[in-house]
């Protein structure tokens, strides 16, 4: 009597290709995924900067110039106390007093997204001058050439300016 043998399941070449299809997939959403992280930080910083220069210009509307600038990066532009302006820390909130009355200009400084990337705020002849580093170098709006830091180690490439 003949012995049936009965084939059930896949054969290593089968299997291997399947592992082999997912990995490419797999590789490619996790490619995907991470790069809508980039761009998603890429976004909230350039909306920082918009809602930072709406704070520089309330505070410019009171006090008629711009705020100074620190070594750090950070605006001359807060006053908690009624005794004079100190440089504000991204992340806290943009206060200061005018003609005797406690202005808030940003309830909330905003702060770059990424742990240990900072803002960096510098006021010139005219106006002044926000930088911030964009982690996608292909984003249009990419400027080479820049020396300011927005962190150790981290040049800025990304310049906003006023006016």
């Amino acid at each position: 009597m003949e012995s049936m043998r009965i084939n059930s399941g896949f054969t290593l070449v089968e299997m291997l290709v399947v592992v082999a299809i997912l990995l490419i997939l797999s590789t490619a959403g996790l490619s995907n995924f991470i790069f809508s992280i980039v761009k998603s930080h890429d976004t909230q910083r350039k909306q920082d900067l918009a809602t930072i220069v709406k704070g520089i210009e309330a505070f410019v509307n009171d006090f008629g110039s711009y705020p100074d600038g620190d070594a750090a990066g950070r605006m001359v532009a807060c006053d908690d106390d009624n005794s004079g302006l100190v440089a504000c820390n991204f992340g806290g909130s943009m206060k200061a007093y005018f003609g005797g009355t406690a202005q808030t200009y940003l309830s909330r400084l905003p702060a770059d997204p990424v742990p240990g990337q900072v803002y960096f705020y510098e006021k010139t002849a005219s106006g002044f001058n926000l930088y911030a580093s964009l982690e996608n170098a292909n984003d249009p709006g990419i400027k080479t050439g820049l020396s300011t830091s927005c962190g150790t180690g981290i040049t800025c490439n990304y310049q906003l300016t006023r006016p």
